[in-house]
């Protein structure tokens, strides 16, 4: 019988089963798929994740104290970055240069590097007793140290009755004339009342700030209405245009004193400026003493203070220096706070 399977040497090739391989290839192309899918979401992420801030435009903070611009500049998005540079020329605490420059547009979050003076210009005091408190601050704000002008600011201003020495006239000061004070330093001071009891006279406050003038009259135990009168004349804010009674005329204390004060509504946030107050009494409220308390960078003050009834409106003027926070107080208990933010730079 003749054999007929297949032999060892023929030419025919075997033929491959890929069926044993066709799980593998499964598994193969899920796992391509689950890496790509992987790889999509990973990269979304990343850029989600690294997308670059905001742009800002640097602003030009150089002359200006480190201390009024530290905050917006934070609230800008940069980083202060300072270094301090000893001079004796140049008032402590002033910005000297800047990196990146002034207008240049960063991204938010990156620092600013900021080259800042450190050293020991000191001014003397100059001897403000027995002239007028307005005279007295101006004295304050025009000084000379080392061939350039500078300035030193009023601190506490205190009031105190004197038959001797005529009101508003400066009696005392600390620090005392002829000290050397950095210009930081401020001067607190004593000033005279005048007669604050029996009969006394309406003194001459008109053309003179109402900031320097309020205390003098609340001293002599007068009740103030303000009249706030707009004006378009940024110099004229909070001057007093008008008074009654007038100067001279007899007052006692519990009078009432009426005063027309101008204010100029800035049209744009100044760290040093007038600002003004309204605020209604509820029909609901009780009568009694409405005041007003202003703080910011000056010392705590008194802005405001009148017996008032329901329905009606506490409208006043007052000059503040930097953020201010006015606390409106019923029968000396605070009811309210206003706030008054001074611009960034």
């Amino acid at each position: 019988m003749q054999d007929h399977s297949p032999s060892k040497n023929s030419g025919d090739k075997p033929r491959f089963d890929f069926t044993y391989f066709r799980p593998i290839g499964r598994i193969a192309l899920i796992f391509f798929v689950g890496l790509s899918f992987y790889l999509f979401v990973s990269t979304l992420i990343l850029l989600l994740l690294t997308k670059p801030d905001r742009e800002v435009k640097v602003p030009d903070v150089v002359g200006k104290q480190f201390a009024d611009v530290c905050n917006g500049l934070v609230r800008k998005g940069f980083r202060p970055e300072i270094r301090f540079q000893d001079v004796y020329d140049i008032t402590g605490g002033t910005i000297l240069s800047q990196y990146p420059e002034a207008g240049e547009i960063v991204y938010e979050g990156g620092a600013i590097k900021l080259q800042v003076s450190r050293g020991a210009l000191y001014v003397d005091v100059p001897n403000l007793t027995g002239i007028e408190l307005p005279f007295a601050v101006n004295k304050l704000r025009n000084l000379h140290s080392h061939n350039r002008s500078v300035s030193l600011a009023a601190g506490a201003i205190t009031y105190i009755p004197s038959d001797k020495t005529g009101e508003n006239i400066v009696l005392d000061q600390s620090p005392k004339a002829g000290e050397k004070v950095t210009p930081d330093r401020r001067i607190n001071i004593l000033v005279s009342a005048g007669k604050i009891e029996g009969d006394m006279l309406m003194p001459g406050i008109t053309g003179q700030s109402i900031d320097l003038c309020l205390d003098l009259l609340l001293s002599k135990g007068l009740s103030i209405d303000e009249e706030v009168v707009e004006t378009g004349l940024s110099e004229r804010s909070g001057l007093v245009e008008g008074q009654k009674p007038e100067k001279d005329a007899a007052i006692q204390r519990g009078g009432s004193v009426r005063l027309k004060v101008s204010y100029y509504k800035p049209i744009e946030l100044l760290y040093r400026a007038y600002e003004r107050v309204q605020y209604d009494i509820s029909k609901g409220d009780d009568p009694g003493l409405y005041e007003a308390y202003v703080e910011d960078d000056s010392p705590r003050r008194i802005a405001y203070s009148r017996v008032m009834r329901p329905g009606d409106k506490m409208d006043f003027v007052f000059h503040r220096n930097g953020n201010a926070r006015v606390y409106i107080l019923y029968n000396k208990k605070k009811i309210k706070t206003l706030r008054f933010d001074a611009g960034e730079f």
